[in-house]
Formats: structure tokens, C-alpha cells, sequence
């Protein structure tokens, strides 16, 4: 059997050969990592939405107990709100001194029918309630033309 002697030289040149296969191998061959913990988000703040009267159809007179309140609506929210229901309703005479507030009245509380939905990021959005306001049969001349401003709370949620 014969023995093959290599060279210093061979034996560096191969070394060096597998020294850089080696860091090559190396290099590119990276561990891969990962990450765990906490986030965070967080919810908006709800804004209340404004109610305002608004002028409608004259629709009392003595006895009749139909009368329509109308108002408009500014939702600032980015979500869309349906009102159901109101209460707490008021009704202030514009002349209390022709035309007392006694002589007009209103549901106090009651449904919102049809729901009124208000989108979002909406403003002037009209609305009304049908048949809440009744004028008292004995209401003198003086409330003739005159505006009653109804106070009143809508309540709903918002729309899925």
C-alpha cells in the first residue's frame, strides 16, 4: 500500500478552503427569534349626541290631541346611533303670557315610532314624534300661531 504524503501547502490550502466553506455556512445560517408580551388598544369615548327643535307642520288647535313634535340631530360619534324611546318631555309656550303653558301638554315619556337612526358622524339629521301633543280644548286665541318647544331625552343604542 502506498501512502500519499500532502504538501504543507496542500495542507494549508485545504484548510483554508474549509475555514471559509465554514464562515460562509456560518453566516448564513442564522437563528430565528421570536417575541411575546403585551399590547394595548383602547376604546373611544362616547359623545353625546344634540337634540334641536326644529320648525314643522302647524298641527294644533283646540281639542286635538295628535300633534307632532319635530327636532334635528347631531351625532358626532364615528358609529351610528337608533333612537327607541324619550322621556322626561316639557312643553314651554314661545308666549306664556297669551297662550299659558297649561294649555298645551305632552307624553312624557313613550316609543320613537319608526326608529329614528342617525349615522355616523352625521349632523342636522331631522326627526319627529308623531301624535305626543294635545292642545287643551278651552286654549284661548292667543295660541294661535304660536311655537311650543318640547324638551325631551331620546334613548337608544348604537346601530349594529
Amino acid at each position: 500500500m502506498r501512502t500519499t504524503r500532502i504538501s504543507s501547502k496542500k495542507k494549508i490550502a485545504v484548510g483554508a478552503a474549509l475555514f471559509s466553506v465554514g464562515t460562509v455556512g456560518t453566516a448564513a445560517a442564522f437563528w430565528s427569534a421570536t417575541g411575546s408580551g403585551d399590547g394595548q388598544a383602547r376604546s373611544i369615548s362616547a359623545v353625546v349626541l344634540t337634540v334641536t327643535a326644529a320648525t314643522g307642520a302647524a298641527d294644533l288647535f283646540p281639542g286635538f290631541t295628535g300633534g307632532d313634535v319635530f327636532f334635528t340631530v347631531n351625532n358626532a360619534n364615528p358609529y351610528p346611533v337608533t333612537f327607541t324611546s324619550y322621556s322626561g318631555a316639557t312643553i314651554v309656550s314661545a308666549d306664556p303670557a297669551n297662550c299659558p303653558n297649561a294649555n298645551v301638554s305632552v307624553a312624557a315619556s313613550g316609543t320613537v315610532t319608526p326608529s329614528l337612526v342617525v349615522g355616523a358622524n352625521a349632523s342636522g339629521v331631522a326627526g319627529s314624534i308623531p301624535d305626543i301633543v294635545s292642545m287643551a280644548t278651552t286654549a284661548p286665541d292667543g295660541c294661535q300661531g304660536k311655537n311650543f318647544t318640547v324638551t325631551l331625552t331620546l334613548t337608544g343604542s348604537q346601530t349594529p
